[in-house]
């Protein structure tokens, strides 16, 4: 360990009649204006003392410990519906369909619906034969993420049952982002401000933190609002609900530090629970099932994709003039594109949508057309 401590150097200081000589130039240092006593030290490690370190799953294979993450994807789709199945098998110390779980406490920071959500459940407690867990906590308002005082209320609250319970920290669940943030969502500084204060509450117990989120009108572009959110989170999930045969897909995404797992589907099991006056009310819990692919025939929505598509093909078909096999990069995909007046930007957004809805697949920087 090399410890380096910075010390800026520092003029004379005058001092008053009788005022006793700094023990040396930290002391020094410390009595000048705006200087706390001690300066802190700075550390750097050898590259060759990094400890290599597994990944510490909170669920095994899809969310990490200590990470910010963000499951996104339009209106009634499911979102919730996974979030709260989640944070039930954590606190419970269940496995996720499967899948195991570093068991602890769980905070619920609901926008609204209580009623809802409690029936949910009780519906995934008789669904899975366990008890409620006890260390699932489900706030009673929502909170402001990006105001700093409602962060530090929220840290409190969790701080204090943590304390009283023994329990540590696993998952805090922002269900949604809309209800639970006041900033603008299509401001970067307003959504960095919402991920460094969500970050703090993350490094205070070293939890997981998942925001509930919506996709825009065009989900192919991913969660709503500014691409701050994206580039601030570790890991992110697509939730889809086809029309067709109303299964719920999790799609993982972006997966910042560990190999993207595959995607899974389920579907909703109607639940009988008793409320409080012992009368039958109808809920739902998730069952899965084997993944699928959606059967419906995609194509590229919006003119970049189209375009895009489009002009793939015709290097397919040039490839093909010559009697050569195709053998596409994406790099000659975006130059092409560029040619035809489409922007970088555009022309990345336009490709990466197409190889997420399997209309072309990218394989170590070469793309192919998928079959239909």
């Amino acid at each position: 360990m090399v410890d380096i401590t910075t010390r800026p150097g520092a003029p004379a200081i005058s001092r008053f009649a009788g005022e006793a000589e700094p023990a040396d130039a930290t002391a020094a240092e410390a009595q000048r204006p705006g200087r706390s006593r001690a300066t802190p030290s700075f550390k750097f490690l050898a590259a060759n003392q990094l400890p290599v370190k597994p990944i510490a799953w909170l669920v095994k294979d899809y969310l990490e410990s200590d990470t910010l993450a963000v499951m996104y994807g339009p209106p009634s789709t499911g979102k919730s519906f996974l979030a709260l199945d989640i944070s039930c098998c954590i606190a419970a110390g269940l496995p996720f369909h499967g899948h195991s779980v570093r068991p602890g406490a769980v905070f619920y920071i609901v926008g609204e619906g209580h009623g809802g959500l409690a029936r949910r459940i009780h519906a995934w407690s008789e669904h899975n034969t366990s008890a409620v867990p006890g260390s699932l906590f489900i706030s009673e308002t929502p909170a402001d993420f990006f105001d700093s005082d409602s962060s530090a209320r929220v840290a409190c609250a969790v701080d204090s049952i943590a304390t009283a319970t023994g329990v540590q920290p696993a998952l805090i669940v922002i269900d949604t982002m809309a209800r639970n943030f006041l900033g603008e969502e299509n401001s970067a500084t307003d959504v960095n401000r919402f991920v460094r204060n969500l970050d703090d509450i993350r490094r205070r117990w070293r939890a997981t933190v998942l925001i509930v989120h919506h996709s825009g009108k065009d989900h192919e572009r991913g969660a709503r609002g500014s691409i701050a959110l994206k580039c601030g989170v570790d890991a992110e999930y697509e939730v889809t609900c086809s029309a067709k045969d109303g299964l719920v897909r999790l799609t993982p995404g972006k997966m910042k530090d560990a190999v993207k797992p595959p995607p899974l589907a389920f579907e909703l099991e109607d639940v009988l629970v008793n409320d409080t006056f012992g009368q039958p009310v109808q809920s739902a819990a998730l069952r899965p099932v084997k993944y699928t692919a959606t059967s419906n025939p995609l194509q590229p929505q919006g003119k970049n994709q189209q375009r895009a598509l489009q002009v793939l093909k015709d290097m397919y078909s040039e490839a093909s003039e010559k009697g050569e096999a195709p053998d596409i990069t994406l790099d000659n995909w975006k130059k092409r594109l560029a040619e035809h007046g489409v922007v970088r930007n555009r022309a990345k957004e336009a490709c990466d949508s197409l190889a997420r809805r399997g209309i072309v697949s990218v394989d170590e920087g070469h793309v192919e057309l998928c079959a239909g």
